[in-house]
């Protein structure tokens, strides 16, 4: 894959702010159709994949009508920076109001107040919460919410928001300057020095191709694209007919779950087992490494084969192996060994800020050095000071949870950038592993009720924003756009996404009401209070074996980086060993295995040449199911009827 810029001259690299001004126009209503897929009509969940599916459908419809443009009005039209920034927003946006980020922490607001009864003791458990500005407690606000009611558009119901979203909003911009910062703080190491070629740009940069070349040989011009295109996009047309007519018989592409009909000991214990095709991961898979597309199949049955040995050997009761917290020691030891590599880079880095020396890279960063360190300080201290004072947290246990979750976006964003990983559902976060190593009786009530607050961020790390944050330097970089022109979108991108998520789920809440319907999101909210009340009820012991998993999930991990170091033959790579074990890489696991075992044989026979000439083919086969499984969400949208999912189950 090409890691170049385009051939534009340097007027051209300018970015003008109608990019900025049209990405922040696209934001809001890509917003409120994410939210009604996801949480109303379950009509597609693209922020439960890598790939954002509502902004690669977005990108595409902007660079048709830009080539309309560059046809009549030339002087209108978009340059490919310009896109590409126009797609980092979106997609940035996608992400902090995403299925496991914002959209949880609005439907978090107003659950404390109306799910407490006399039986769950919520009211006195959570009494100094439901007194302050955290949690939206009005009872006509909180009904009208979740039942439908009057209108939102009301200064008396508007005002029972206002405060709680004001407060929450201090941290959500301070967590994501962190980590904006902190992904341009690695990223001309990971890029400059490691050459991590960002697998997940290649279909953004190709639809941000200069003039008319995207209907050129490589992509829309070319023959086995459109035999791709059609193929996935027709199974979804006819799959979706199938939905609004349910005569018609399906083509099973998503997964189904052949786990239900194992029965017996010791193979039950393998849990979901799922089988699926998802013509999108297949061509996803095309453009990702060997060696992870093997280590991710290799592992997922890896994992199934330590439960089923667990549960062989009597151990199933005790929580043996501990598959949450051997993944989450993955996780954090990819993250510290990517440091620890980087640790010459980053301490010469930090020594010549320091010295007021200007670094050698400078030139070719987002922001200048000094900037971004001193901002990614203040954003900590803004991150702490919230954790610290308006939950009530103590600066031990701040501290801890904070390592854990830096290391743990830092982990995901490593994987994305060097692997493309598609999908990364961590079921876990840092203070589910404090309670469950340390124990709950270890931890303050205090603590353990306001870090149970961030269960919005604890859940499951489908939609992390930071990713996106690199992957789109990354993409502008390519397509010739300065860094501190595309940190500048992604900045106004979280601003207006973080004001959007609040507006789309509570809007949605007052037109819909999620207890009145099939919808997750009363199981979506509660985890903030179930979670930390439980832990208040019932104090638990430090667990010495979980402590014990996690380090040895870590040393595995690194052990297995250190072979590949000196090794190069070596097949295994611990982000397959890290993003298997869950449940999200199980849905994929078939189409991973047919993207590795085509990709081989056409590298064995055909070499490079045969894979560059096939690359389109298997392009068509993502945004044919891209484009057709985002037209089938709008049509539910705009309509307000249930219609075809073609992902995730």
């Amino acid at each position: 894959m090409s890691r170049g810029a385009t051939t534009e001259d340097q007027s051209a690299r300018r970015i003008r702010a109608r990019a900025f001004v049209l990405g922040a126009i696209l934001i809001p209503p890509n917003m409120l159709w994410l939210h009604s897929m996801e949480l109303v009509w379950g009509s597609g969940m693209p922020t439960m994949q890598s790939l954002f599916f509502n902004a690669v459908f977005a990108l595409v419809i902007v660079a048709m009508l830009n080539l309309a443009l560059r046809r009549w009005l030339p002087t209108l039209a978009l340059t490919p920076g310009e896109l590409a920034v126009v797609y980092g927003m979106i997609t940035l946006a996608s992400a902090v109001g995403g299925h496991d980020f914002m959209q949880v922490l609005a439907l978090q607001l107003p659950t404390h107040a109306y799910f407490a009864t006399p039986e769950n003791n919520w009211n006195e458990i959570f009494a100094e919460l439901l007194d302050s500005p955290l949690t939206v407690t009005d009872p006509g606000a909180v009904r009208n919410f979740w039942e439908t009611g009057v209108g939102l558009y009301r200064w008396d119901e508007l005002s029972a928001w206002l405060p709680s979203i004001g407060i929450w909003s201090i941290f959500v911009l301070g967590l994501m300057a962190a980590m904006l910062l902190l992904d341009a703080l690695v990223w001309r190491r990971w890029t400059d020095q490691e050459k991590l070629t960002y697998p997940l740009t290649e279909i953004p940069f190709r639809l941000t191709e200069p003039g008319f070349e995207i209907l050129g040989k490589d992509l829309m011009g070319n023959r086995l694209f459109w035999v791709g295109f059609i193929i996935a996009g027709g199974l979804d047309i006819y799959n979706g007919i199938s939905v609004l007519r349910p005569g018609w018989p399906t083509i099973p592409l998503t997964a189904i779950n052949i786990g239900q009909q194992i029965t017996s000991e010791p193979w039950r214990a393998m849990g979901n087992t799922w089988v699926s095709v998802y013509p999108f991961a297949i061509g996803l898979g095309y453009l990702m490494p060997q060696d992870f597309l093997f280590s991710a199949w290799f592992f997922y049955w890896f994992w199934k084969a330590e439960l089923v040995s667990a549960a062989a050997l009597g151990f199933r009761q005790t929580g043996f192996p501990y598959v949450s917290e051997q993944t989450f020691g993955a996780y954090a030891g990819l993250a510290i060994f990517s440091l620890w590599t980087g640790r010459h880079y980053f301490s010469r880095l930090i020594g010549e800020v320091l010295r007021g020396q200007t670094p050698a890279d400078e030139a070719r960063q987002a922001a200048p050095y000094r900037l971004l360190l001193g901002g990614f300080v203040a954003a900590i201290a803004v991150v702490i000071g919230f954790i610290t004072q308006a939950l009530g947290v103590s600066l031990l246990a701040t501290a801890i949870w904070l390592i854990g979750y830096l290391l743990m976006s830092l982990a995901i964003t490593r994987m994305r950038a060097e692997f493309g990983l598609p999908v990364h559902d961590l079921f876990t976060g840092p203070m589910l592993m404090m309670v469950s190593i340390g124990g709950s009786g270890s931890f303050r009530r205090q603590d353990l009720i306001g870090l149970g607050q961030l269960a919005w961020l604890e859940r499951i790390q489908r939609s992390h924003p930071m990713p996106h944050g690199i992957e789109s330097l990354g993409l502008g970089e390519r397509r010739g756009v300065r860094g501190g022109s595309m940190l500048t979108g992604l900045c106004i991108a979280t601003v207006i996404g973080a004001a959007a998520a609040f507006w789309a789920a509570i809007h949605l809440g007052y037109e819909s009401g999620f207890v009145t319907r099939s919808s997750d999101a009363p199981y979506l909210a509660m985890g903030a209070a179930s979670r930390p009340a439980s832990w208040v009820r019932s104090a638990t012991s430090p667990d010495l074996r979980r402590a014990v998993a996690l380090g040895v999930g870590g040393a595995f991990t690194i052990g297995l980086l250190l072979l590949r170091q000196r090794y190069i033959w070596w097949p295994f790579h611990p982000a397959g060993f890290a993003a298997s074990s869950i449940w999200f890489i199980g849905l994929l696991w078939v189409p991973l295995f047919v993207a590795w075992l085509v990709k081989g044989t056409v590298l064995r026979y055909g070499g490079h040449r045969l894979y560059i000439y096939l690359l389109p083919l298997f392009l068509g086969l993502t945004l044919g199911e891209f484009v057709v499984g985002s037209a089938w969400g709008l049509i539910g949208t705009i309509w307000r009827i249930p219609t075809y999912r073609f992902w995730a189950y």
